[in-house]
């Protein structure tokens, strides 16, 4: 939009007669604009690089973002993270649970809820009255939700990754931060996940192998594939005793299983509030809690935000936990 005035206004000046620059015709004492302020402006285009299967694209949005929809856990987390949950229209249920968020109270607040990821309904987004849609590549929701929103002129800034690991993470929290005009607080999030979330070095050969388990599903899961507490396992110092089993995602996991992946320590993740009981029937199987790990108790239960993506901060306190657990209760009886 500037590069288009600039002509016009420099004909005008010639008319006039004038030689004064744009500064000189501003107000006394107006300062004049910083480079920041140049960079914050809109209309801008974000510019998405291509992942999962998806080409690159571009989002255009006319002006900043002041009611967001964010279909995805992860990116209700990011904006209240960035310091703009009062932007939020739209959130997953689940974020009021301060089990897995840690904005847990802002959440509550917000005026409208999804019962789940895979239930959000297009018409119910589009009542919200969003003027920027945020989600992931994930339940289909880019194919489906996403499609219908666009088609009614919503902006819809589809993330170009699982959220698996720091470099998918601060990845997303750029583009969030640049869609936001919130560059300064993604710049601040991002060193203090990077400087936060140091690995260890320890030798592979020297690490226990822990079995990630979660019960964000009614019943216990073992944590496959691309899932962001398995990152958080290698950055304590950790292997995953599941990678012997072949899964390639998250799903239910038989005691034969378990006992078949031979884990040093387990991990549970709760991800609902409801502790270890969804678990107990598992650890408490005859042959299951003859395995060491079980009967020496190297079982550490942990909240979902500090292992999940999107506990964001939360997840440098976990890792540290992780870290002196392993260290103190797993390595030296193993």
């Amino acid at each position: 939009m500037r590069l288009r005035l600039l002509p016009m206004f420099a004909a005008a000046l010639l008319l006039a007669g004038c030689s004064t620059s744009p500064a000189d015709d501003a107000p006394q004492g107006t300062p004049a604009a910083t480079p920041a302020e140049e960079e914050s402006a809109y209309p801008r285009t974000l510019e998405i690089p291509g992942g999962q299967g998806e080409p690159a694209a571009t989002v255009t949005l006319e002006a900043e973002p002041t009611r967001v929809a964010a279909l995805t856990y992860e990116t209700g987390e990011l904006v209240a993270s960035l310091g703009a949950a009062d932007r939020l229209v739209l959130v997953q249920e689940s974020l009021a649970n301060p089990v897995i968020s840690s904005h847990a109270e802002e959440m509550a607040d917000v005026e409208n809820h999804a019962p789940t990821e895979g239930s959000v309904d297009a018409e119910a987004v589009i009542a919200a009255d969003p003027d920027l849609v945020l989600l992931s590549t994930r339940r289909g929701l880019e194919e489906g939700v996403a499609k219908v929103l666009e088609g009614a002129g919503i902006p819809v800034l589809t993330l170009p990754n699982h959220w698996a690991n720091l470099e998918d993470i601060t990845s997303n929290i750029a583009l969030v931060g640049e869609a936001l005009g919130l560059e300064d607080e993604a710049d601040d999030l991002t060193t203090s996940l990077t400087e936060g979330l140091v690995e260890e070095g320890i030798p592979v050969g020297d690490r226990p192998k822990v079995l990630a388990l979660s019960n964000q599903a009614g019943q216990p899961f073992v944590v496959a594939g691309e899932a962001f507490p398995l990152e958080i396992l290698r950055l304590a110092g950790a292997e995953d005793a599941g990678a012997s089993l072949g899964f390639e995602r998250s799903g239910p996991i038989s005691a034969e299983q378990v006992i078949a992946a031979e884990p040093d320590a387990i991990l549970l993740v709760d991800m609902n509030g409801s502790g270890d009981r969804i678990f107990t029937p598992l650890l408490e199987n005859e042959a299951v809690a003859a395995l060491p790990a079980v009967s020496q108790e190297r079982v550490l239960l942990m909240e979902g935000r500090k292992l999940q993506a999107l506990g964001f901060t939360a997840t440098i306190e976990g890792r540290e936990e992780l870290a002196t657990w392993l260290s103190e209760e797993v390595a030296p009886a193993g």
